[in-house]
């Protein structure tokens, strides 16, 4: 990440570059002083007065390249604590590259990295780490629950459960110090009954986000719905169903799909990722077993999964298929003769597949969405209402924390050498440290803005 402790002057489009739209915005950090620009603006930009909108010209020498708002904003007090200047432009993406390379080859600015707008906000002590954390949540969520989340996170209101446990653990430290330094005075007694009690009080605060880190197969943060079936089974016409578009190939001839197809759903405002997988077979074929082997990676990371079944093409396969949980399983191709027949028989076979019912992928599908919805939408709501946290690195952290504090409390009944037990505790601090961002290891730093967009 060494880029990021450059000084220098950088420009992005903060809004998007790769379509056209009425207004762009691009931001320019880390200048001196407005006045810097002046040579491509029709207004002098020394006494302009911070958080105010200016209408102008954006020159080129004798040529006007567009007519523009400008705002500055003074540091410290802005976004990243710097200088900015905040032009919005016409949206056209040929004139937001030709305005970029403007200031770039002319101006002394550089492009702009990803993230590198809040890296110098967190740089600059305008962020936590948990807040830019909260911000990249914010802005890659795929659900209501994880822009709540970002957003609890942005706002400190997160970071604020981290902030008081952070503090009962330098009061529960005092205690500790307090009886190596202060127990002739306080009295022994006192002394360990103030110790005991802070340990108490921590513990039950760090109980509240131990409560919230459940051991979730799937990604919450943009959670996929995955079909799953031997060939010709009606993955990929179920797939275009939903989506209303004829997205995927459908075929009578087996393996037509030979990788995951994928699109974004919305089921009760959560945007998923529906899945169209390879069918579940053996196969010689060297890119077919490809597909089949990242058809499984995916069922097993999938937040909801749906297998398809058509009683009246089954191959060697199925057997292993019926090892796995589903969260709904359907009959297909009812339409077609001895359906029912070899449906029977394959459920005397498979007693756990029960009376589930069939559908017609032919028939109006009214008949089976809105039961399918219902259930997807119920799952995501019985997951997210225990507020479970959806950052890996915290839940990580936590989990951590939990076994340094099982063995501090180990010690803490047991051990009298407080050269030890300090030990024991500086490590809970670390962890701690590390939770609330005090302690910010670069991996964690790259992993983060490696998700940010250029221009934030």
């Amino acid at each position: 990440m060494s880029f990021l402790y450059s000084d220098e002057s950088i420009i992005a489009c903060s809004t998007s570059s790769h379509t056209h739209a009425a207004l762009a915005v691009l931001r320019i950090s880390g200048f001196k002083a407005p006045s810097d620009f002046n040579s491509f603006f029709c207004i002098d930009l020394g006494p302009i007065e911070p958080r105010r909108v200016y209408y102008t010209n954006l020159i080129d020498g004798d040529a006007v390249v567009d007519d523009i708002c400008l705002t500055y904003f003074k540091g410290p007090n802005s976004y990243n604590g710097e200088n900015i200047l905040e032009l919005s432009v016409h949206g056209n993406t040929l004139n937001i590259e030709r305005i970029l390379e403007l200031f770039i080859h002319k101006g002394g600015c550089r492009s702009a990295n990803p993230g590198e707008f809040t890296y110098r906000a967190l740089k600059n002590r305008k962020l936590t780490l948990s807040q830019v954390e909260g911000l990249d949540l914010l802005l890659n969520a795929n659900s209501g629950y994880a822009l709540r989340q970002g957003r609890s996170l942005l706002s400190g209101n997160l970071q604020e459960i981290y902030q008081d446990l952070y503090e009962l653990f330098v009061k529960h430290k005092a205690s500790l110090e307090m009886s190596i330094d202060f127990s002739e005075d306080i009295g022994e007694g006192q002394a360990r009954e103030h110790y005991e009690s802070t340990l108490l009080e921590f513990q039950k605060k760090f109980q509240t986000l131990i409560r919230r880190v459940q051991p979730l197969e799937f990604n919450l943060v943009q959670p996929e719905i995955i079909l799953v079936g031997l060939p010709n089974s009606g993955k990929s016409s179920l797939f275009n169903i939903l989506l209303a578009d004829d997205r995927a190939i459908v075929s009578s001839v087996a393996g037509t799909t030979r990788d995951y197809l994928s699109e974004f759903l919305v089921v009760e405002g959560v945007r998923y990722k529906l899945v169209d997988t390879a069918g579940l077979r053996e196969s010689s074929d060297h890119i077919e077993a490809e597909g089949v082997k990242r058809s499984k990676k995916k069922l097993k990371d999938a937040f909801y999964s749906i297998l398809l079944i058509n009683p009246l093409e089954m191959v060697d396969g199925f057997d292993d298929l019926m090892k796995g949980e589903f969260d709904k399983i359907y009959f297909t191709h009812s339409d077609l003769i001895n359906f029912e027949t070899e449906k029977l028989k394959l459920i005397a076979e498979f007693p756990k597949l029960g009376s589930i019912g069939a559908i017609n992928l032919n028939s109006p599908k009214i008949f089976w969405e809105e039961d399918l919805y219902k259930d997807i939408n119920k799952k995501y709501l019985i997951t997210t209402s225990k507020e479970p946290i959806l950052l890996e690195r915290h839940k990580s952290l936590i989990l951590q924390t939990a076994e340094v504090l099982k063995c501090y409390v180990k010690a803490a009944h047991s051990e009298t050498d407080v050269a030890i037990l300090s030990g024991e505790l500086n490590t809970l601090g670390h962890c701690i440290s590390e939770l609330i961002g005090i302690v910010s290891p670069d991996e964690v730093l790259n992993s983060i803005f490696s998700n940010f967009c250029i221009g934030k």
